[in-house]
């Protein structure tokens, strides 16, 4: 019999279930490993609100060093939008106003995509 194979968001799903944890919502991850040279997985975010985000981010920051994964942060003080670019992956976090004004999960429309929803809502 042959096995099923690995859903592209298994090995991130610690991260992903973290920040569904502290309430992110709209959470998705795309698989661009056959149509980006980039990234394997992108990962979108939302927080509900600044303090939201800044824990959002610390929460991929202390799942990263765990994991002893090296990452770049761009936008660490902005409001709107922060990037985590840990190789591989890229996890972005943003305000309801960034998702709105960047549209970062329409830029990925024609990648397999996974959505989560935080489960207390």
């Amino acid at each position: 019999m042959a096995e099923k194979p690995e859903n592209f968001c298994s090995p991130y799903m610690k991260l992903i279930d973290a920040l569904l944890d502290k309430h992110a919502l709209d959470v998705s991850a795309h698989n661009l490993k056959d149509i980006s040279g980039f990234a394997d997985v992108f990962i979108v975010a939302i927080a509900r609100s600044e303090l939201n985000a800044k824990t959002l981010k610390e929460t991929v920051k202390d799942i990263l060093d765990e994991s002893g994964v090296n990452y770049r942060i761009e936008g660490e003080n902005s409001t709107r939008w922060t990037l985590i670019d840990a190789g591989d992956l890229i996890v972005n976090i943003l305000s309801r106003e960034g998702r709105d004004y960047y549209r970062l999960d329409s830029l990925w429309g024609d990648a397999p995509t996974e959505k989560f929803e935080d489960r207390d809502e």
